[in-house]
């Protein structure tokens, strides 16, 4: 009976580390992508270009970099094993975004990556060529849910 309780405990325990997101930046999911591939995370960025590209302009001093594109679970095979949340932060999120705003945003999802930027130097780390049109964005968070999301209006100079 206790070993049972111990066992239930353990895969309590194991379930909780594969589902629970960890906080991170760009930075840490570039400079240790081997650490958080295929794992949920949760890390805030600004929403870039037309194929829904994310970006940090907070970090300056990063060694490492990988553009990251942020796909919906239903764009993945196979299915990652979660849906998307549409609640009023995604609705926001598109909204502003349609407006032509600068719109930053907390992104929670399962990091995938496939190359990573080091010293000017192209590293793969993961399987495949890369995510994206012409593969150019080295890793993607197959969305599960955006939060705390603010805009901002674009000025033209």
């Amino acid at each position: 009976m206790l070993v049972t309780l111990w066992v239930a405990i353990g895969q309590g325990l194991a379930q909780d580390l594969v589902l629970s997101p960890i906080k991170v930046t760009l930075c840490d999911l570039a400079e240790h992508p081997e650490r958080y591939a295929g794992r949920m995370v949760v890390v805030r960025a600004s929403e870039i270009g037309p194929e829904f590209g994310i970006e940090d302009f907070t970090n300056k001093a990063c060694s490492s970099y990988t553009p990251v594109v942020v796909v919906f679970p239903d764009q993945v095979e196979p299915t990652p094993g979660f849906g998307l949340v549409r609640d009023e932060a995604f609705n926001k999120f598109f909204e502003e975004v349609r407006k032509g705003k600068h719109v930053e945003a907390t992104y929670e999802g399962r990091f995938d990556v496939a190359y990573v930027w080091r010293d000017h130097k192209l590293i793969y780390v993961g399987s495949g060529k890369g995510y994206g049109k012409n593969y150019k964005y080295g890793a993607r968070i197959v969305l599960h849910r955006l939060s705390d999301v603010v805009s901002h209006s674009v000025t033209n100079k």
